[in-house]
């Protein structure tokens, strides 16, 4: 059921192994649609509801042990928060999902999954695909200059669908915003 993914981060609980899906938090985020990964969610946390009555809104990180990537659970998915069977450091497998777009930075919806089991901490160093992206980009000044080659009138290509090209917004990297000290952070930044 992987066979997609190069290599994978292996754990034992029990007499069951789970693999995390290595490579799919990348593809997910680049858009690509029917995977079923295995992931790790690395942190959960409820929204605030501004809208009085609307019901809670889940926002996870899912990581496959080298980068994560930003989601939100559809309140179908509540219960398995409210039962216990979703938590920080649970792994799962992603069956259902999209790619969206919100304030700028693409968010992962996912539609259904199933809780595999629970870990005792984040496995691997994770660190944002926004940044892994952003980092793996040329310099914007070789962007430029290489993308304005034989455009008329020297006018750079429309910004990519996945971001990260021009006009972008600052990688964030750290979860739940603030700024990238260079250790991955899962939350603790300020708003701003």
């Amino acid at each position: 059921p992987h066979g997609r993914f190069a290599t994978r981060v292996s754990s034992a609980m029990g007499d069951n192994v789970y693999d995390l899906s290595m490579g799919s938090t990348m593809q997910l985020y680049q858009g690509d649609v029917g995977l079923q990964p295995v992931l790790q969610i690395a942190d959960l946390r409820a929204l605030e509801n501004k809208t009085e009555g609307a019901e809670k809104r889940y926002r996870v990180m899912l990581s496959d042990g080298v980068h994560y990537v930003t989601a939100m659970l559809t309140s179908s998915l509540n219960q398995y928060v409210a039962d216990d069977k979703l938590r920080k450091f649970s792994v799962i497998k992603l069956k259902d999902y999209f790619a969206n777009e919100v304030n700028n930075r693409k968010i992962i919806i996912v539609l259904d999954m199933e809780p595999l089991y629970h870990a005792d901490d984040v496995k691997g160093q994770p660190v944002s695909v926004e940044s892994a992206s952003n980092q793996n980009a040329p310099p914007a000044s070789n962007a430029n200059a290489n993308a304005n080659k034989g455009l008329a009138g020297g006018q750079p290509p429309a910004a990519p669908a996945y971001g990260g090209g021009y006009g972008a917004q600052g990688a964030g990297g750290g979860y739940g915003g603030g700024a990238q000290t260079g250790a991955p952070s899962y939350g603790g930044g300020a708003q701003t």
